[in-house]
């Protein structure tokens, strides 16, 4: 069975600089893979290049559910959440919803989004008001609902769970497990390590423009002779620690 995504010998670099070297990464299909690193690691240029927005250098292939990624209309059955999700002030969650629904083609179901929202403990009437009045962690859950009420099998979510509080990030987990009932993959990038070990079947340290450890959390834990994940996440990166 192919993976969802699959990323081969995969480098990219700046004016000669190596910013990512050589990276393997295959996510089955009804899987999520979780992606650690720190600042600048390059977390968030790996799913640029996943998503063509830049260019690797010769040698490296992706593919997206068996797709070669360059290919037009491959990315059409996933959904992307940036790391740093803005939207206008000045239009209300609906419109939003109703923006990112009609380029994608997808009918805007009312009680879906309803249902999102309130898994994700946001108020459903708050999607009447402008999102000048919502915070933070309220515009991060819009772009979340604004992912899963699309219904792709593929979420490619990046720092996803930046913004939310300990409440938000309670529910954003449950909503996960329901959605991986339904067949979903996901790809994402995360600091919050307590978070991934709950939620990833396959856990990814980049450091260094490497990948330094892919496998289960369990089995990171073991590696690095460690009780959680983050410090075997420490000793990943820091063998001294």
């Amino acid at each position: 069975m192919q993976n969802s995504l699959s990323v081969s010998n995969l480098s990219y670099s700046i004016s000669g600089v190596d910013i990512l070297k050589a990276l393997n990464i295959e996510i089955p299909f009804n899987s999520y893979f979780a992606i650690a690193g720190v600042n600048g690691a390059g977390k968030s240029t790996l799913i640029k290049l996943i998503l063509d927005l830049i260019r690797p250098v010769n040698g490296s292939e992706i593919k997206i559910l068996g797709r070669q990624n360059q290919i037009t209309g491959c990315r059409d059955r996933l959904a992307y959440l940036p790391e740093k999700f803005d939207v206008k002030k000045t239009v209300t969650g609906w419109q939003y919803l109703n923006f990112v629904t009609s380029i994608y083609k997808t009918p805007l179901s009312k009680n879906t989004a309803a249902e999102l929202a309130e898994k994700l403990d946001f108020p459903p009437d708050r999607l009447k008001s402008k999102v000048g009045s919502y915070s933070k962690g309220m515009v991060q859950k819009l772009g979340l609902i604004s992912c899963f009420i699309l219904d792709r099998e593929l979420l490619i979510l990046d720092e996803p769970l930046s913004g939310l509080d300990p409440s938000a990030r309670y529910h954003f987990k449950n909503l996960l497990l329901e959605e991986k009932q339904k067949g979903r993959t996901m790809l994402y990038s995360t600091h919050m390590l307590a978070d991934a070990e709950e939620i990833c079947d396959q856990f990814g340290i980049l450091h260094g423009g490497e990948m330094r450890f892919i496998g289960t959390p369990t089995e990171c834990m073991n590696t690095f002779e460690a009780q959680t994940l983050e410090k075997a996440y420490m000793r990943c990166i820091s063998p001294n620690t």
